[in-house]
């Protein structure tokens, strides 16, 4: 997903014309010599000879998102530092990003022109997504993500990249990306369980097959606390591809937590035939767990948790947080 931040990287050079290029990679200099005044001198001559340049709105953006960041320093006391006197001297430091309210305001200004005149150019959308993830304003990125989607299909998915370029695979890319957003939100917890949903459904209003929005609608039930409900999503995508060690170990926890050994025991089984080695390791566990005398099991069995969503649309893919870097 590295070069999904282009868009707030600003690293390709290319372009339609010498005088855009110009303009970016000047731009691009100003931004890492971090002289602001220029910036926006150079962006006020770039809009006066150029006014319909994409990427002018892309440079505003990145503009007025830098001016708006935050940066809060705390300092962290070793946690020896009451019993060790010299451990005072080795504390640490936290820092915490925010953004100001008026400057990025203005960026979302820019960059919301920007789509209306482009709205085939998906690194827009998806920059202006990111920082909607950034600033914590979920229900707004889930809204963009359904307009991506039902734009998608006007479009036949050909969506274009920075400079205008056509974007290779954009239908495989596009789907990855949401579901890396999807994983961001999941992260935030249960609260966001119906914006989840939202995006699973519209994804699967023109993907009916996709294997991860079929398993994160059976993750939002089981957030809800619909088991049955869970296992009929998780099963759909599992007829589809019955490999998906994710999908399996899911389905394994919805019978741990019915307390349906026999189904539980398994598809611990399969996840321990497909998985990765931590997906080996949580199925084994689980096996063995399963594998004591039925007091124990009982005890255990609401103890299995449910895999978060994958990130990438691959079935075999990780379940780590999905990246909050920006450059």
């Amino acid at each position: 997903m590295k070069h999904l931040f282009t868009l707030l990287l600003l690293c390709s050079l290319s372009t339609t014309t010498i005088l855009a290029q110009n303009y970016k990679q000047e731009f691009e200099k100003l931004c890492e010599q971090g002289d602001t005044i220029k910036q926006k001198k150079l962006l006020e001559k770039w809009e006066k000879g150029r006014p319909n340049d994409a990427e002018l709105y892309i440079a505003y953006f990145n503009f007025y998102v830098s001016r708006s960041k935050t940066e809060i320093v705390t300092k962290v006391p070793h946690p020896d530092a009451d019993k060790k006197p010299k451990a005072k001297k080795q504390a640490g430091y936290t820092s915490e990003i925010g953004y100001r309210a008026e400057p990025l305001g203005r960026g979302f200004k820019y960059i919301n022109a920007g789509i209306a005149k482009y709205p085939d150019r998906l690194d827009m959308r998806f920059g202006k997504v990111y920082m909607l993830g950034e600033t914590y304003k979920y229900a707004a990125l889930t809204q963009e993500l359904v307009n991506v989607l039902n734009y998608s299909t006007t479009i036949e998915n050909k969506w274009k990249w920075t400079d205008n370029k056509p974007l290779e695979k954009p239908e495989e890319f596009m789907l990855s990306a949401i579901q890396e957003y999807v994983a961001t939100i999941y992260n935030s917890g249960k609260s966001q369980a119906d914006n989840m949903k939202e995006i699973a459904e519209t994804v699967l209003k023109y993907y009916p097959k996709h294997v991860e929005s079929l398993s994160d609608l059976g993750i939002v039930y089981t957030m809800k606390g619909d088991l049955n409900m869970a296992l009929r999503y998780f099963l759909k995508a599992t007829a589809i591809e019955p490999k998906d060690f994710i999908v399996l170990n899911n389905i394994a926890n919805i019978y741990n937590k019915k307390k349906d050994t026999t189904n539980a025991v398994k598809y611990y089984e399969q996840a321990l035939k497909y998985g990765d080695t931590e997906a080996k390791e949580l199925a084994n566990k689980e096996l063995k767990r399963l594998n004591r005398k039925p007091a124990e099991k009982t005890n255990t069995a609401a103890k299995a948790k449910t895999t978060a969503p994958a990130k990438k649309t691959a079935a075999t893919s990780t379940n780590k947080k999905a990246p909050k870097k920006k450059s």
